[in-house]
């Protein structure tokens, strides 16, 4: 991939990007958990310390939800918003391509601001379908699609410490 050309890309248009991942937040993966108790308390024991190191270092104060309505983190956008102005052209890039592949913005900005590792970012995006896995077998076509994915984000963090 071609990291330049999204860099001057989202240089060119900050503004704009920051709004699409200001927006991004309120469908962030990450805020919505499962009623099924079983996958819920999965996601408590995986999702909850990456959601202590946002409520914790980047002061956000998120709030999830088990319902199909967003939940009201009306002050944490305000932050998060905050946060992406500050970000450097090339955090931002690598934030906003992150946040596209593992469809969770919070995961982009801690891979971007280098507070994740890209395995636990990656095991964090898929933990749904990581633990579905567990019961009903792997598909192959996913697993390729995810190994893509997986390096994709390999590449984008080095990248950001380029």
């Amino acid at each position: 991939m071609d990291f330049s050309k999204s860099q001057n890309y989202v240089a060119a248009h900050r503004d704009e990007t920051i709004e699409i991942l200001r927006r991004f937040l309120q469908a962030d993966t990450l805020l919505f958990w499962s009623e099924e108790p079983n996958l819920f308390a999965y996601q408590k024991e995986h999702w909850q310390p990456i959601l202590d190191v946002l409520n914790g270092v980047f002061k956000l104060e998120l709030q999830t939800t088990t319902g199909i309505i967003s939940p009201e983190n009306r002050q944490a956008t305000l932050e998060f918003e905050q946060y992406l102005c500050n970000m450097s052209d090339k955090e931002l890039t690598g934030c906003f391509l992150a946040a596209q592949d593992m469809k969770s913005v919070l995961l982009g900005l801690l891979l971007a601001k280098q507070k994740l590792s890209i395995t636990e970012a990656f095991n964090a995006a898929f933990l749904e379908e990581l633990y579905q896995n567990q019961f009903w077998g792997e598909d192959t076509a996913a697993i390729n699609a995810r190994e893509k994915i997986k390096k994709q984000l390999e590449e984008i963090a080095e990248f950001i410490k380029s």
